[in-house]
C-alpha cells in the first residue's frame, strides 16, 4: 500500500521537477499518470494485478511520470527498477538526458546502469590468446578450428591495437565505443561468450569488460536495457538482470513489445551449417583424442551428412513460392518428418560423445601440465561448437515437435537459397505464432510490478489487440488512456477525393503523383508516406522533375542523413519534401515549421507475407475467426494514428494530413478508422 512516506517521495519530487526542468510543463494527464502508476503497483487495487497499461500520447511527459510514479516504490521495496525501451536510441536518450535529469529532481537517491548483451564485451583473453606471437606455435593446432583461414594482417592489427587501447584504458571493451569496428566474423571470435567463458576461473576475471559491467548493475538501483535484452536474459535463465520476482518493469514504446518476443521465438538452421558444425565436432573431438593420447573415436560425420544429403534429395522435390515452404499447420510430411528426425538422432549421438570427450579433456588439464595458449584455444572451440550444436538440436526438437490442438501451432517452413548452379542451402526454421502464454509464465505473474507504456498502444479505440499480443486480460490489470495536451481540432485530416482504388495499383500510383504534385507545397515542408517501395520510386520519379524544392527519398541516403539534409533545408527556410516508408512514419520528431504537411499514400494493411504471419491467419481461419478484423484492421489503425502523429510534436504545432486511400469513403471499416483518430478536424473531399 501507499504509505505516507511514499507519497511524501512522490509529491516532493514532482514539486522539485518543477523548478529544476526548464521545459517542465504542468499537465493533468502526467499527474493522473504518476498517481495510478504508484497506486497499481503499491498494490492499492487488490482486484488487480501488480501491473498498468499506459498510453501516453506525445507532450504527457511519460518518462518523468514513470520515473517519479516507480522509483519512491522499488527503492522501499527493495526491488530493482528495469526500464527498457524498444531501441538504441531511445536506451541512449533514458540514459544520458532523462535520468541524469531525474537525478536533480527526485528526492530518493538511486544509482543506475546501463545493460548490455555479454557479446557486445571483449574478452579481453580471446583477444590476447588470438594476438600472441605464440598462439599458433603448437603443432596440435596446425589445422585451425577457430579460423577458416589464417587471419589477414587487417585482422591482426585491428586485434593488436584494441589489446593496446584496452590495455591503456584508451577503450573500455565495447564494441559499440569503437570508431571503427571490426567486422562481424573477427568480433565473433573476439567476444564475449557464456559458452566459452571461463568467468572466475579466468585470470582476466578481475579486469573484464563484461563483468565490470555486471558489477555495476549489481549494485545499482535503475538498470537501463531495451526490449531484446530483457526477453534474452529472462528466456536464458537471467545470466546478466537481476530475477524477474525483484524487479519493478518499465517497458517504453510497448507496442513493439510483442513483434520482439515473437523473434525470441523464431529459430533456424541450415543444412549447410550442420554439415559444417558436425564435421567440426569431429575435429575437436579428434584433437582432443591427440591431445589426451586416447584413440580417436568412431567417425560420425559420414553418416550426418549422408542423412542431411537424404533429406535435401526429399526437400528438393517439394514446391517452393519466392524461395519458401510453408507447410501446413496441422504438421510436416511424415517423409520429411522421418528424416529430420534421423538427423536429429545422430547429432544427439554425436553430441553426447562430444560432451565425453570434453569432460575426459577438462579432467585430462586438472591433472597434466599443459601450455596455457592451448588450453584456452582449444576450450574456446569447444565453447563454440557446444553452442552451435545446441542450437542445431533446438532446430531440429521444434520441428519435430507434435502439435498440440489446444493450442496455438508453430509455425513451420523451409528457405532455400543458391549455393551454386546445381547446389541449394535449405534452411529449416520454426517459429512459435503466439507467445502470450510464455510472457505470461515468464514476466506477468512473477515481476514485482510492471509498467507497460506508449503514445499508442490502442487499436479501433480499445486495449484488446495489445492484449491480445502480449497474453494480458483487461480485468485483471490496470488500463489507462490519457488525453493529448495538443489541440487536434486546428488540423485539417482530408480524404483525398481519389477515382482509383490502391488494390489497382498501376492507376494509383498515376493518380497519386498527379494529386501530390498539385498539393505539395513546394516553399514548405512536407513528409510523404508509402506503404509499397515501388510505388514510392514510381511516384519519384514522376514528381522530380517537376519539383523546385529538395525531394529526400529513403534509400537514397541514410534515415539520419535525410533528416539532417532535410533541416539544413529548413533553416534556411527553403522548400523541402521527404519520401518514406514505415521506418519515417515512427520516430521521426520534427516540430514547428520543419513539418507541415503530412500525406499518407494509402492505409498500411498487413499482407501475410511471411511464414509467422500466413500460419496465424492460416490458424484463425481455422478456428473460424475473422484475421483481417482481428489482426489486420486494428493494425492497420495503430500505424495510421501513428503516421499522423508525425505532425503534431508540441503544443504550438499546427498543418494538415492529406490521406489518399478512397476505402476510407467506400468500405464499412472506414468510419471505425477516422473514429479512432485523435479529434482531428474530418475533411472527405
Amino acid at each position: 500500500m501507499l504509505d505516507a512516506a511514499i507519497k511524501n517521495q512522490i509529491r516532493s519530487s514532482f514539486e522539485a521537477a518543477k523548478k529544476e526542468l526548464s521545459d517542465f510543463n504542468n499537465r493533468s494527464s502526467q499527474n493522473v499518470m504518476i498517481a495510478e502508476i504508484a497506486k497499481t503497483l503499491s498494490r492499492e487495487y487488490p482486484d488487480l494485478n501488480p501491473i498498468i497499461c499506459v498510453e501516453a500520447p506525445t507532450g504527457t511527459g511519460k518518462t518523468l511520470a514513470y520515473l517519479i510514479g516507480t522509483l519512491p516504490i522499488a527503492l522501499k521495496n527493495n526491488k530493482k527498477l528495469i526500464i527498457a525501451s524498444a531501441n538504441i536510441a531511445l536506451q541512449e536518450q533514458i540514459l544520458y538526458k532523462d535520468i541524469i535529469e531525474a537525478k536533480k529532481y527526485l528526492v530518493v537517491d538511486f544509482k543506475y546502469a546501463l545493460a548490455k548483451g555479454r557479446s557486445r564485451y571483449v574478452c579481453i583473453r580471446n583477444l590476447i590468446n588470438l594476438t600472441d606471437e605464440n598462439s599458433g606455435s603448437q603443432s596440435m593446432f596446425e589445422d585451425s578450428l577457430l579460423w577458416d583461414s589464417p587471419p589477414s594482417q587487417n585482422q591482426l592489427d585491428k586485434m593488436h591495437e584494441m589489446t593496446d587501447d584496452y590495455s591503456t584504458a584508451r577503450w573500455n571493451g565495447e564494441i559499440d565505443s569503437l570508431e571503427s569496428p571490426p567486422e562481424e566474423v573477427l568480433w565473433q571470435k573476439i567476444a564475449c561468450n557464456r559458452f566459452t567463458c571461463n568467468a572466475k576461473n579466468c585470470e582476466f576475471y578481475s579486469d573484464c569488460a563484461f563483468f565490470k559491467a555486471r558489477k555495476k548493475i549489481s549494485r545499482a538501483d535503475v538498470i537501463i536495457a531495451n526490449h531484446d535484452l530483457v526477453l534474452a536474459d529472462i528466456f536464458s535463465g537471467n545470466s546478466i538482470l537481476p530475477d524477474v520476482e525483484d524487479c519493478f518493469f518499465i517497458f517504453d514504446e510497448a507496442h513493439h513489445f510483442s513483434q520482439k518476443a515473437l523473434s525470441h521465438f523464431s529459430i533456424g538452421a541450415s543444412t549447410e551449417f550442420i554439415k559444417t558444425s558436425i564435421q567440426q565436432t569431429q575435429s575437436i573431438i579428434d584433437q582432443i583424442a591427440k591431445a589426451t593420447q586416447q584413440e580417436k573415436s568412431k567417425n560420425f560425420v559420414n553418416n550426418v551428412v549422408n542423412a542431411i544429403n537424404d533429406l535435401t534429395e526429399t526437400l528438393l522435390d517439394i514446391e517452393y513460392q519466392d524461395d519458401i515452404h510453408l507447410f501446413s499447420i496441422v504438421r510436416v510430411p511424415s517423409d520429411i518428418l522421418n528424416l529430420v528426425n534421423i538427423v536429429l538422432k545422430l547429432i544427439n549421438t554425436a553430441f553426447d560423445d562430444f560432451y565425453d570427450q570434453k569432460d575426459a579433456w577438462q579432467s585430462y588439464i586438472k591433472r597434466h601440465t599443459v601450455e596455457q595458449n592451448t588450453v584456452d584455444n582449444l576450450n574456446n572451440i569447444i565453447g563454440l561448437n557446444e553452442q552451435n550444436l545446441s542450437s542445431i538440436i533446438q532446430v531440429l526438437s521444434a520441428f519435430t515437435q507434435k502439435h498440440n490442438s489446444s493450442k496455438p501451432p508453430v509455425s513451420q517452413w523451409i528457405e532455400r537459397s543458391n549455393l551454386s548452379t546445381r547446389k541449394f542451402n535449405f534452411h529449416i526454421n520454426s517459429a512459435k505464432i503466439d507467445v502470450s502464454e510464455h510472457l505470461n509464465k515468464l514476466i506477468w505473474l512473477n515481476a514485482a510490478g510492471i509498467v507497460l507504456t506508449s503514445a499508442t498502444l490502442t487499436s479501433l479505440n480499445s486495449f484488446d489487440r495489445f492484449n491480445q499480443q502480449l497474453g494480458l486480460n483487461n480485468n485483471e490489470n490496470k488500463y489507462l488512456r490519457l488525453p493529448s495536451p495538443f489541440n487536434f481540432k486546428s488540423v485539417d485530416f482530408i480524404v483525398a477525393n481519389m477515382k482509383t482504388s490502391p488494390k489497382d495499383i498501376y492507376e494509383h500510383t498515376q493518380e497519386l503523383a498527379s494529386e501530390l504534385n498539385k498539393r505539395i507545397d513546394q516553399k514548405s515542408a512536407t513528409l510523404v508516406l508509402f506503404a509499397s517501395n515501388n510505388q514510392m520510386q514510381l511516384v519519384a520519379d514522376i514528381l522530380e522533375p517537376s519539383l523546385n524544392c529538395q525531394l529526400l527519398v529513403q534509400g537514397e541516403f541514410s534515415k539520419k542523413r535525410i533528416l539532417e539534409k532535410h533541416l539544413e533545408r529548413r533553416d534556411k527556410n527553403k522548400g523541402s519534401v521527404i519520401f518514406g516508408l514505415d521506418s519515417f512514419a515512427e520516430g521521426v520528431d520534427l516540430k514547428g515549421d520543419n513539418l507541415n504537411h503530412v500525406m499518407i499514400a494509402k492505409l498500411r494493411f498487413s499482407v501475410p507475407t511471411s511464414p509467422i504471419e500466413k500460419t496465424t491467419q492460416s490458424y484463425f481461419e481455422s478456428l473460424n475467426r475473422n484475421p483481417f478484423l482481428e489482426i489486420a484492421l486494428p493494425d492497420a489503425s495503430l500505424r495510421l494514428v501513428q503516421a499522423c502523429g508525425r505532425l503534431i510534436r508540441s503544443e504550438n504545432d499546427t498543418g494538415k494530413i492529406s490521406i489518399f486511400d478512397n476505402r476510407l469513403k467506400t468500405k464499412f471499416y472506414g468510419k471505425q478508422l477516422l473514429d479512432a483518430l485523435p479529434g482531428y478536424n474530418i475533411v472527405i473531399e
